[in-house]
């Protein structure tokens, strides 16, 4: 009698999906599996360990998915690890059923060569062939099925995001430009190159357990977890599918929560959980750098109304009360040269091209930040008070593209985020263990 033929007899309730994929499988490993579940019985592992909407989740699937998850992190495996995991792999468990049932509701699926190309990219990343990783995968006691469904529910929900979600997001050329002047106004400070790992908490009923879970993945960062495996396995962020990898970000570009833990992090340390509007955040600091300022060439028109140094508070206000009145007139570059004329200061006028480096400190956030063809607020400088116009602004190094990517994948993920909170909302899942 075959182990399948064994299982049926054990359960002869079991959904033929279950037994389908077991088919696929050969008897050997099935074999290993019955030997690494230790004191589980068969019986044990065909049980429910969650419904979700109808749909059986086996301990058996928790109890692969387990095993995978600790060996995707290169963690020894002990009891106490198991427990420590289990919850955030039943959490991923149920999502990745909510999302197949509403790809399935509506009629995605993966095409095999899709998930072919994705396993060749997992053993490629292991230094391995495919049949070589997945000999490793299950010599490690876990069934070459429960890796390729995970692979699965990730490529069908990607899938499901592009088609449902994708098509109504738009980003402006304004948004990209507020991304610029974030980027501009920060040149010569600091840089970072940041790694997440997001847990989402949908409602405050949720807080303390995902506030838990965050605390235990720290727990197992702290004990030699690899930061980027336990992001692939458990965030869910879009970084997720690279590793949580974030990339180079400047003061102002996160949210602030998350700059004010950056600012006190050294390089290569971790910090969270950090509560944001949205969950918990895992930070990563991989290393930093003095960000670059003299690549961005200006050209700058002015207006300056003249004011001693020592001028009295009454006469202060007077100058900005005129510059306010004037700046209000400026409607770009084209009509301030006659303003300027009318200001009568000779420091007024077309300034030229410069770099934004060579620029006096407090005038550089100023002049990098504010838009293309509109007056600043009054600033006072050496000699007076200035309104300034940028006319042009040439910010070499920056990728237009790449900020329009990302402020796409990040409205991206933030729709996809309320798709699957809408899911769990409206699903019925019991948790049986």
């Amino acid at each position: 009698m075959t182990f399948v033929e064994q299982f049926r007899r054990w359960w002869p309730a079991a959904p033929s999906r279950f037994f389908t994929r077991l088919a696929r499988d050969s008897a050997l490993a099935v074999g290993l599996l019955l030997a690494a579940a230790g004191p589980l019985h068969a019986q044990d592992m065909l049980r429910a360990a969650a419904v979700v909407n109808d749909e059986i989740i086996s301990m058996l699937d928790l109890n692969m998915r387990v095993r995978l998850a600790i060996l995707a992190t290169g963690q020894r495996e002990s009891a106490e690890l198991r427990q420590r995991v289990l919850s955030q792999v039943m959490r991923g468990l149920i999502d990745e059923r909510l999302q197949a049932q509403e790809a399935q509701r509506l009629d995605i699926s993966v095409p095999d060569d899709q998930l072919d190309s994705a396993i060749d990219q997992l053993a490629s990343r292991n230094k391995m062939t495919r049949e070589a990783f997945l000999d490793v995968v299950e010599q490690q006691g876990v069934l070459r099925e429960s890796l390729l469904e995970q692979i699965r529910a990730q490529l069908v929900w990607r899938t499901l995001v592009a088609r449902r979600l994708r098509p109504s997001v738009q980003i402006s050329e304004e948004e990209v430009q507020e991304v610029v002047n974030r980027i501009v106004a920060n040149r010569g400070s600091t840089s970072r190159r940041v790694s997440e790992i997001f847990l989402a908490v949908d409602s405050v009923l949720q807080e303390d357990d995902v506030r838990l879970n965050a605390e235990r993945l720290i727990e197992q960062l702290r004990a030699g977890a690899d930061f980027t495996a336990l992001a692939r396995q458990f965030s869910q962020s879009a970084t997720a599918p690279q590793g949580g990898e974030i990339g180079w970000v400047q003061e102002g570009q996160l949210a602030p929560e998350l700059d004010a833990a950056l600012a006190n992090m050294q390089d290569s340390t971790i910090a969270g959980p950090v509560r944001t509007l949205s969950g918990f955040h895992i930070l990563l600091l991989r290393e930093s750098r003095q960000a670059a300022q003299g690549d961005v060439d200006v050209q700058i028109k002015q207006v300056l109304l003249p004011m001693a140094d020592d001028a009295t508070e009454e006469r202060q206000k007077e100058v900005d009360a005129r510059a306010v009145e004037l700046s209000k007139r400026i409607t770009g570059c084209d009509n301030i040269e006659e303003i300027a004329a009318e200001a009568g200061a000779s420091g007024s006028g077309d300034l030229g091209k410069m770099k934004l480096g060579d620029l006096p400190a407090p005038l550089q956030g100023v002049v990098g930040s504010i838009p293309i063809g509109q007056p600043s607020d009054p600033i006072r400088v050496d000699g007076g008070m200035s309104v300034l116009v940028v006319c042009e602004r040439t910010d070499a190094g920056i990728d237009r593209d790449a900020i329009r990517d990302q402020l796409l994948n990040d409205q991206i993920d933030l729709l996809s985020r309320r798709y699957m909170r809408d899911l769990r909302r409206s699903a019925n899942v019991d948790i049986r263990i």
